[in-house]
């Protein structure tokens, strides 16, 4: 234990250090070294490469390795999408299950991702273009929820790649109050009413993974769920929160049934659908 400790003051001596000497250089090398020095990697995804910018410990750690951490979420996209689908990312971080739908489908299928973190989103945009997926994929700073209006977000970090933020209350995916780092204004709409001001095509698939306000966006667009279009819904819920358990009742009146489960990813079809 005790070398762990020694280890770690060596390392943030090395990093202070390391910062120092930086700042001391003429601002234009400083800024062709900061430049230089971005990282990019390849995603676990099999299939096809996806690469992705890496500029933090949670996109190296975590969204790089996105399939291995959610496979149910890829076998959803390779066993339902069809050429010529719409595909809604809500809650889509750094794209990662944008880029595999787009490679999975070689770009045949029209992919709109909501994310509205000002940390992130400019990370999924440089992941969007590293890939050349500009004509496929739609990048919106926007957060979805059950009313249209200038929201509050709420920021647990600040780090590239980072989750468990909130919309409107600081609550964690489970319900629990939270000190946020940072709080922000952002624009909040309900889904029906985005879909219809900027005439966006109904889609066939949703994935809806936003730590917490999942219920909000679902009622949010009730009009849009009515529709036959669409044929699955993609939802992570951690059903110990009291108020999730009230997402599959609203499904069904809606015409959707539980597929299946994987972990927390609940997986609704519109009946007499199947892959």
């Amino acid at each position: 234990m005790r070398s762990r400790w020694v280890l770690r003051g060596l390392f943030q001596t090395v990093v202070r250090v390391g910062a120092g000497i930086t700042r001391m250089l003429p601002p234009r090398l400083w800024f062709r070294i900061l430049g230089e020095a971005r990282r990019v990697k390849r995603m676990d995804y099999g299939r096809h490469p996806i690469y992705m910018c890496v500029d933090s410990w949670i996109e190296n750690d975590v969204r790089l390795r996105s399939c291995n951490k959610e496979p149910g979420t890829v076998e959803w996209i390779e066993n339902w999408f069809r050429s010529g689908d719409v595909f809604y990312d809500i809650g889509a971080n750094t794209g990662a299950y944008s880029l595999v739908a787009f490679r999975f489908l070689s770009g045949k299928a029209k992919i709109y991702s909501f994310e509205p973190g000002f940390v992130t989103f400019p990370q999924l945009c440089k992941n969007i273009h590293l890939n050349r997926a500009g004509e496929a994929i739609v990048p919106l700073q926007v957060a979805l929820s059950d009313r249209t209006s200038l929201g509050t977000f709420q920021y647990q970090n600040l780090l590239p790649g980072g989750a468990l933020h909130a919309l409107g209350p600081p609550l964690d995916h489970l319900g629990r109050e939270f000190r946020p780092v940072l709080t922000l204004p952002t624009l909040s709409f309900r889904l029906d009413d985005f879909v219809r001001e900027f005439a966006l095509p109904v889609p066939n698939h949703m994935k809806i993974d936003v730590d917490g306000t999942e219920g909000q966006i679902i009622k949010g667009g009730e009009e849009i769920l009515g529709r036959g279009e669409v044929r699955t819904i993609l939802v992570e819920l951690n059903e110990k929160r009291e108020s999730n358990k009230e997402i599959g009742k609203f499904l069904e009146k809606m015409g959707f049934f539980v597929h299946s489960r994987r972990d927390e990813n609940i997986l609704f079809c519109r009946r007499n659908t199947e892959p």
